[in-house]
């Protein structure tokens, strides 16, 4: 009888998947059973994989937590950022804007923002940290594109820093509003992103005059 070749390490390629895998399992069982709830045995048999497996990538629930909350706010900003590809910058932003509020009332979203919230309470993170870090990105990703858009002559914006705090504060403020109100299907998405969008680039294009509201 001829015996199976041994087999060795993983390579890269198979480490990355069982690593997503890993990711996606327990992205589905804290989704099915709450914080509470979760254990790495839940995980492991969810993805049919071991136990020590998950141990080998993560000291913890915590450590696994985390990088759950890096991997799902990539993967929100990924899917925001490929809407409107080539279109102005008007109509890019007016559809991240529907995309973003679809994500966010979505049940995943919820569960990203529940994630935010059992990192920086439960887990004793202080002052805030992760949900912190997750709004310093995004700030960073959207001043970043204003200042290439002003490089090329497409806006005129006197402090894209500011510009990138006060689209993202204006977006976050209307879903905790939309939140506790009626109007949380896509079709209000939409019709509430285009009267930001144009009151937002109406500002913005104030910006080549003195004392403009940006500036």
């Amino acid at each position: 009888m001829q015996r199976m070749p041994r087999r060795g390490r993983p390579s890269v390629a198979e480490a990355g998947q069982l690593y997503g895998k890993i990711l996606k399992a327990s992205w589905e069982v804290l989704r099915e059973t709450g914080f509470e709830t979760f254990t790495f045995d839940r995980v492991a048999r969810h993805a049919h994989i071991g136990k020590a497996t998950i141990y080998s990538r993560f000291a913890g629930k915590v450590e696994l937590m985390e990088v759950l909350l890096e991997h799902g706010v990539a993967l929100c900003r990924s899917r925001i950022i490929a809407q409107g590809p080539g279109g102005s910058m008007a109509e890019r932003f007016r559809l991240r804007a529907i995309e973003t509020l679809n994500l966010l009332h979505s049940p995943d979203g919820k569960l990203l923002e529940s994630l935010i919230e059992w990192l920086d309470i439960e887990a004793g993170s202080p002052q805030g940290g992760h949900r912190a870090r997750v709004y310093r990105s995004a700030v960073e990703s959207i001043r970043d594109e204003f200042v290439q858009a002003q490089a090329q002559g497409e806006i005129v914006i006197g402090n894209c820093e500011d510009a990138a705090r006060f689209w993202l504060e204006g977006l976050l403020g209307h879903i905790k509003m939309s939140c506790s109100e009626a109007g949380q299907e896509r079709a209000d998405h939409a019709a509430w992103a285009e009267r930001y969008v144009a009151f937002f680039f109406a500002g913005v294009r104030l910006q080549g005059s003195p004392g403009g509201p940006l500036a």
